[in-house]
């Protein structure tokens, strides 16, 4: 596949014939996640932390067999995860970076969630299509949605990290900040902890108040920083907010209800006030960026069909615009997909 996540065409071998390797490629793909998700499970990046091992020494700490650790080992080390000196292993520096446990940063949470629930909800994809229901009972749903909240909170506070390094935007400029819809606050919380002067308010449902408030002190910003229960849909009227922040917030709602978020969005700031939108949105063609299609599909997998249609960057666009906001830039972020937002209230 290209770097837009196209499929390449058919390959022509030497021969003229067709070749089969990019089906090959994508239908063994579980092949590599599995490798990845079942180190994460057994410790073995965290093993690895404190300097090269053998495999019978990995499989030793972990209980395991030392053929099959040394089969997973290398495996690992085909992706990149793992260098392989003689007989002895080491990690990766992205590794050491992001899949030992406790470390700051640690996607070990966020990978772990991707094995248990997602893989199971992804296994019933085929039924979420043919049968139009969603894949969780609704009973169950804010176990799942907090587990997810609490799995993407240090890959959305990296994100608004880089989106402060990128975008052209005076942060130091604002001093009240309303989180809408994030679950966890990250990106208010990366951004009060950046500028001393903020003060925010994640607005969400009470189901994830104390998810919220963890990370509020995790942070040690429980002076600045504060959680209100409400209906993230309805924003906080009137609050003359200087900036709103909305985090994959959109993309999980219904398209017909953007119009009236967005709204509610609007009677939440002041004059001039600014939004930012963090987001997986699409080009016109619905199958670009790679991630925002695959992720376009996560939603279904997870939340069921309701959520199925598709937002892309110039339907949100037209939409802001109709809201009467004035100023509308988006910049595609190198990372993952995702697409930056900006706009002011007229």
């Amino acid at each position: 596949m290209n770097q837009m996540g196209r499929a390449a065409g058919p390959l022509r071998s030497v021969s003229g014939r067709l070749s089969p390797v990019p089906i090959l490629q994508v239908a063994t793909g579980f092949w590599a996640s599995q490798a990845l998700l079942s180190a994460v499970d057994l410790r073995v990046f965290s093993i690895l932390f404190s300097g090269p091992k053998t495999a019978p020494e990995v499989a030793a700490e972990v209980g395991g067999d030392p053929a099959a650790m040394e089969a997973l080992l290398d495996a690992n080390c085909a992706l990149g995860f793992v260098h392989r000196s003689g007989d002895r292993y080491r990690n990766d520096e992205v590794s050491n970076a992001y899949l030992v446990e406790g470390s700051p940063g640690s996607y070990v949470d966020l990978v772990r969630f991707m094995r248990d629930p997602l893989f199971g909800l992804w296994l019933s994809l085929k039924e979420t299509v043919t049968s139009g229901t969603p894949p969780v009972d609704p009973a169950t749903m804010d176990a799942v949605e907090t587990a997810l909240a609490r799995a993407f909170h240090n890959g959305a506070y990296a994100s608004m990290t880089r989106v402060a390094e990128i975008l052209d935007i005076e942060f130091s400029a604002y001093s009240r900040i309303l989180d809408i819809g994030s679950h966890t606050g990250a990106g208010a919380l990366c951004l009060a902890r950046r500028y001393p002067q903020i003060q925010a308010t994640l607005l969400d449902r009470p189901v994830f108040r104390g998810l919220a408030e963890e990370f509020i002190r995790t942070t040690k910003l429980e002076d600045r920083v504060t959680f209100s229960e409400g209906k993230p849909d309805d924003g906080i009227p009137g609050g003359e907010y200087d900036l709103v922040l909305l985090s994959h917030h959109l993309s999980r709602r219904s398209r017909p209800d953007l119009p009236a978020i967005l709204g509610s969005v609007a009677r939440s700031l002041r004059a001039k006030g600014m939004l930012l939108v963090t987001e997986f949105l699409l080009e016109d063609s619905r199958s670009e960026p790679r991630e925002a299609a695959l992720y376009r599909l996560n939603v279904v997998a997870s939340y069921g069909p309701s959520f199925a249609g598709a937002l892309t960057r110039s339907e949100l666009y037209a939409l802001l615009q109709q809201t009467g906001f004035t100023g509308v830039d988006m910049v595609g972020l190198p990372m993952f997909g995702i697409t930056a937002i900006t706009a002011s209230k007229a």
